[in-house]
């Protein structure tokens, strides 16, 4: 339930310029009726209030409202509290919160969306097949039907998750032929280089040592000379008595080099430099695409298994059609049960709401079920036809009597207390037909918030709070009227201007005032 609103400066520019300067109203549970003369802002009002609640654009310069209904604000990382406050504040931009957290606007409409329902002029939701089938499944009282129900909805899911993986198949399968060459070919490329790690490193090695090849051998040549004066040099320390170990370890430690160097000159002298130049050539190309052979490696092994993905396309796509039908089969016969009890109760429901209809001056309805194709609630296509006629080409008297009806006849199955926004639902609709409507809203009112904004006297004199909207210099104000200022009000609604004695006398007769 709404407790309050506080709006400030909010000001709209539709046909005529509107000013608020200050709104601070209190609500309660029940009927709440909005009413004033033509073009006093009423609708202006109540689009405000909605603005709050992430309906409309806010064009308040601050707005406020507090509310006592129990949300799970938790699953919007929102702090939850006693009561829930929403204020929107308009600066260079509209800034919005709920219990002073910082949220989008649509954060805030899908929070509110939880317990308000706001009924345009020709708004047909209500009617939209899932939400009459919703209904439906709400007035069959068996513990079977909502395993059963649950069951078909996870089925389904699973259901449309293959039928798009199928799809994305089928898909792949056209482009597979091409893909296919492509893969194969840059397999083909890495595969036919068949590069190691190490591999360019070494082979640089390789290269730079063919390069000085030629003066290693020379270099050795001539430090061989050296071995000739080996035994000069022992005679020359044992003269001196210098013990001669040291040079007999770095004369040993030389020719192990020689060696080294004479061996790698050999094993280069068999290597065909034109043959590493290619090879450095093929894996430079590598590198330069891939970054590293590493990492050209690694894009081979993806693009392996991309190729057997789709070399595997026709045996995943037969064993997933299969997993398809026979998934299909289960979804029927569970739909099939689900429409029957839908059957059994659409008619239960199509006699409350013929109830409702005929206290609203209504010809009677017809709760149509058909079956259609499969969806994520079974076969069942729900549709209400009045009098052989589609509700959508229905006047807008009839079509919002039957709203009415509609409302009344499932407020038993409504599990949480709701706040609902009917704007001038009573319009165009006689005397008698006005009351009709007031009095199953009063109904209504019993476990909805009601806020409605009428020209009739019938929903006023109903109401558990009644507001007048009035305007002057472009300027509008709303006051709450009391038990006398309610008299006034609904006289001048009855007669106009020059309230009759007839229209107060009549006005207290409707509030059942002596």
């Amino acid at each position: 339930m709404i407790e309050r609103v506080y709006l400030k400066e909010y000001v709209t520019f539709e046909e005529v310029e509107l000013e608020f300067s200050e709104v601070e109203l209190e609500f309660s549970k029940g009927l709440i009726v909005f009413t004033g003369p033509s073009g006093a802002g009423k609708s202006v009002l109540m689009r405000g209030i909605l603005s709050i609640f992430g309906f409309f654009d806010i064009n308040a310069k601050l707005s406020e409202a507090i509310v006592d209904n129990k949300l799970d604000l938790e699953k919007y990382g929102i702090e939850e509290d006693e009561v829930t406050i929403f204020r929107q504040i308009r600066k260079n931009k509209n800034r919005y919160f709920i219990n002073n957290q910082a949220v989008s606007k649509k954060v805030v409409n899908k929070v509110a969306k939880e317990f308000i329902d706001y009924l345009s002029l020709r708004e047909v939701d209500e009617f939209e097949n899932e939400n009459i089938v919703n209904l439906l499944d709400k007035m069959i009282r068996e513990k079977e039907y909502y395993v059963k129900l649950e069951d078909y909805k996870s089925k389904y899911k699973k259901y449309k998750e293959l039928k798009n993986k199928l799809e994305k198949i089928n898909k792949e399968e056209k482009e597979a032929i091409e893909k296919i060459e492509f893969l194969k070919y840059e397999i083909d490329k890495i595969e036919n280089i068949s590069p190691k790690v190490g591999e360019f490193e070494e082979l640089m090695s390789i290269k730079k040592d063919l390069s000085k090849i030629e003066k290693i051998k020379e270099k050795a040549y001539e430090i061989e000379r050296i071995f000739e004066f080996e035994s000069s040099v022992y005679e020359f320390l044992d003269m001196i008595e210098v013990d001669s170990e040291f040079f007999s370890n770095a004369m040993n430690e030389l020719r192990i080099a020689i060696d080294k160097a004479q061996e790698k000159a050999s094993y280069l002298e068999n290597i065909d430099i034109e043959e590493v130049l290619n090879r450095l050539s093929d894996l430079q190309e590598l590198i330069r695409r891939f970054g590293s052979i590493e990492n050209s490696l690694k894009y081979l092994e993806e693009k392996k298994k991309e190729l057997n993905l789709l070399e595997n396309l026709s045996f995943e796509k037969e064993n997933l059609q299969k997993e398809i039908e026979t998934l299909k089969k289960e979804l029927i016969n569970l739909a099939e049960y689900l429409h029957t009890k839908r059957e059994d109760v659409a008619k239960k429901f199509e006699e409350k709401l013929n109830f409702y209809l005929k206290k609203l001056y209504m010809p009677d309805a017809k709760v149509v079920l058909e079956k259609d194709n499969l969806y994520n609630l079974g076969i069942t296509k729900a549709k209400i036809i009045v009098n052989d006629i589609d509700i959508n080409t229905i006047s807008t008297g009839e079509f919002n009597r039957l709203r009415v009806a509609l409302l009344a006849s499932k407020l038993e199955y409504e599990e949480n207390e709701k706040t609902l926004f009917l704007d001038e639902i009573d319009a165009n609709l006689s005397g008698e037909e006005s009351m009709s409507v007031a009095e199953v809203l009063k109904y209504l009112s019993k476990k909805y918030q009601i806020f409605a904004i009428s020209h009739q006297p019938q929903l006023a004199s109903k109401a558990n709070k009644h507001f007048l909207v009035t305007k002057k210099d472009n300027k509008s104000f709303v006051k709450e009227l009391s038990k006398e200022e309610r008299i006034e009000e609904i006289a001048r609604i009855i007669g106009g201007k020059e309230k009759s004695q007839k229209a107060i006398a009549y006005a207290k007769e409707m509030l059942n005032i002596k």
